[in-house]
């Protein structure tokens, strides 16, 4: 499975962030403007012209790469309705899609979701877990702090970014358990991130 194309077996498999990731990266739709509006139906749109709105939803559905990964994405989002039909999602009306979530599906669908939000807990604790060093130099010589959690990285980067616009410090590094110089992936060095002043 890569995250250009997805199967339909392993999209029931997989967990939200890679869905979610396959939608992203290859969707036929993407985030263009026109195709948000093909896929949903305007509630003054009449019936006919939305049967034809929804054909020309479906057929571009029907040549995406990541269709499955949509469908599924739509099925645990709790996408449509059984009695309203406004919307295409995984080249499936939002009626299919209720019947699917509520009768046909509902148990593995209950299970898929509790899975997401388990592996959403262990993510989070994972990353609340992760220890950083943080590593810098000034006149007195090299000051390294071990062991530091994300955010007093932040702080702590941040003050040394500081010291560092007064000329007082210099080649400022974070690194993460492995070693990994991964000193961009905070706020306190991006160009773009505003300064995280310490409370």
């Amino acid at each position: 499975m890569t995250l250009n194309r997805i199967a339909p077996e392993a999209a029931r498999h997989a967990r939200r962030p890679v869905l979610q990731a396959a939608v992203t990266a290859s969707a036929r739709c993407g985030d263009r403007e026109q195709y948000r509006d093909l896929l949903d139906r305007n509630g003054s749109a009449p019936p006919v012209i939305w049967a034809v709105q929804r054909a020309a939803a479906q057929k571009l559905c029907a040549a995406c790469p990541v269709r499955p990964a949509c469908e599924e994405l739509a099925l645990r989002d709790g996408a449509g309705d059984r009695a309203s039909d406004g919307l295409v999602r995984g080249g499936r009306t939002g009626q299919d899609l209720a019947v699917d979530r509520e009768i046909r599906q509902s148990g593995r669908l209950a299970a898929a979701t509790a899975a997401d939000r388990q592996h959403l807990l262990e993510l989070d604790a994972a990353a609340r877990s992760e220890r950083y060093t943080l590593a810098y130099a000034m006149d007195v010589g090299p000051v390294t702090k071990l062991g530091l959690r994300r955010d007093a990285v932040e702080r702590i980067g941040a003050m040394a970014m500081r010291a560092a616009d007064r000329g007082e410090a210099w080649d400022i590094a974070v690194y993460n358990a492995a070693g990994a110089d991964v000193t961009f992936d905070f706020v306190f060095a991006r160009d773009d991130g505003a300064l995280v002043v310490a409370a």
